[in-house]
């Protein structure tokens, strides 16, 4: 399963910039150059993720990857607002009313196409 990525914020992204401006700077005869930090670079080297593996088997166990699904979408829904029943009552009526209009022009242009057609067949 994938891992949420932590967004860069405009402070980061600004101090990278810098470093990237430094860096080739010459002092005297020797080259100097300031680096990124590592967590910057991406040089970082990450832990391995546990694999859910079934000693029996081989294969990642069924159950432990449902369950750590499972917990990925509860993290996942706590992070989405939801509208009001004043919004969704709102947007729910507007729907309805466009797709009465909606059926209204198709059934107008198709009574009018089939009239145009019953005309030319007579």
């Amino acid at each position: 399963m994938s891992r949420l990525q932590k967004k860069k914020t405009v402070s980061e992204k600004k101090k990278n910039a810098v470093l990237d401006k430094k860096t080739d700077r010459k002092a005297g005869s020797a080259e100097v150059s300031i680096s990124k930090p590592a967590i910057a670079t991406g040089t970082v080297k990450k832990k391995p993720e546990k694999k859910l593996v079934d000693s029996k088997i081989g294969e990642p166990n069924f159950f432990q990857r449902a369950i750590e699904f499972l917990r990925e979408v509860q993290v996942e829904l706590k992070k989405v607002t939801w509208p009001t029943r004043k919004q969704t009552t709102g947007t729910t009526i507007v729907v309805i009313i466009f797709v009465f209009i909606v059926a209204a022009f198709l059934g107008i242009f198709d009574l009018g196409l089939s009239k145009l057609v019953q005309i030319v067949l007579t």
